[in-house]
């Protein structure tokens, strides 16, 4: 269904995680959103495909929306939610979810001798 929305780039970037979850900092909110991939306006970073569904509904319906882009300094990252997003830009708060998961992912790196812990921070071992 998502990939009916036409797309003016030849490569679209889709949602790498196959569960979906919602994007919104975790504060009280009906409405959720969850990236599916990138969008249909002109600059690859000015809108994204999202599914949205409220609590307690079973509908859910895709929306092609406008991105934030707010930047903490003109330097810095921009956020990637959708423009009017309820709560803190993504680079304002700690998603725990993808803090658990890059311990996990560093955790794996570690045993497996991909990643050793260094005198002042990880590195990778030489290849």
């Amino acid at each position: 269904m998502a990939a009916a929305i036409r797309s003016p780039f030849e490569r679209i970037e889709w949602a790498s995680d196959t569960v979906q979850r919602c994007l919104l900092e975790d504060i009280p909110h009906d409405s959720h959103a969850a990236f599916l991939r990138t969008g249909s306006h002109g600059d690859p970073v000015a809108s994204d495909v999202y599914l949205l569904w409220r609590d307690g509904d079973p509908a859910q319906s895709l929306a092609d929306l406008h991105c934030c882009l707010a930047q903490r300094t003109p330097m810095s990252s921009a956020c990637t939610i959708f423009r009017g997003h309820p709560g803190r830009c993504e680079w304002q708060y700690v998603d725990p979810e993808q803090v658990a998961a890059e311990a996990q992912a560093d955790q794996l790196l570690r045993e497996w001798g991909f990643l050793s812990a260094q005198p002042g921070g990880e590195t990778l071992p030489p290849i």
